[in-house]
């Protein structure tokens, strides 16, 4: 059996968390950030190589911007160590529905009333999902792939009429 396939069913269709159902979506990062230091680390230590390579043969306006390259590469490395453990997690409990977003540093927590909210998605957003309560909305859905969100909206919808 593939495991992948069955991760992925088990984020779209939701997990049973006691007395309610839960959605946690986080995003899909390929390495660690310890991996990607290690390999940014070596790309700044070749450049560095080449930066003062050049400087010894008398061209010295090369070092210059591969220290600029090198900040680059640092900048890159805490922009993706910061965004690493983003995650949204939608948890329907009873007549409440909790949706809790932590992008970067902050963390956003909504609740809306399960029997008022309307669940669409959004198709000049990518399909995103779109959780509607009066005129206070809210998106759910960004670390999903965007042809997987209409089922994942589905599968909302399923389980706020279910509980």
């Amino acid at each position: 059996m593939d495991t992948s396939n069955v991760h992925l069913s088990d984020r779209i269709s939701g997990k049973l968390d006691g007395t309610g159902w839960v959605w946690h979506l986080k995003r899909n990062i390929s390495m660690a950030p310890s991996h990607l230091a290690f390999i940014f680390m070596g790309l700044g230590v070749v450049s560095l190589l080449i930066g003062f390579g050049f400087y010894w043969m008398g061209a010295s306006l090369v070092l210059p911007f591969c220290l600029v390259e090198i900040a680059a590469l640092v900048m890159a490395y805490f922009y993706n160590a910061i965004h690493a453990n983003d995650y949204e997690k939608l948890t329907v409990d009873g007549n409440v529905i909790t949706l809790e977003r932590k992008v970067g540093f902050k963390t956003h927590q909504v609740q809306l009333v399960k029997s008022l909210t309307r669940v669409d998605t959004v198709s000049h957003l990518n399909e995103i999902v779109e959780l509607r309560q009066g005129s206070q909305n809210t998106y759910f859905g960004k670390f999903v792939h965007a042809n997987l969100r209409p089922q994942l909206a589905r599968k909302i919808s399923e389980r706020l009429r279910l509980i």
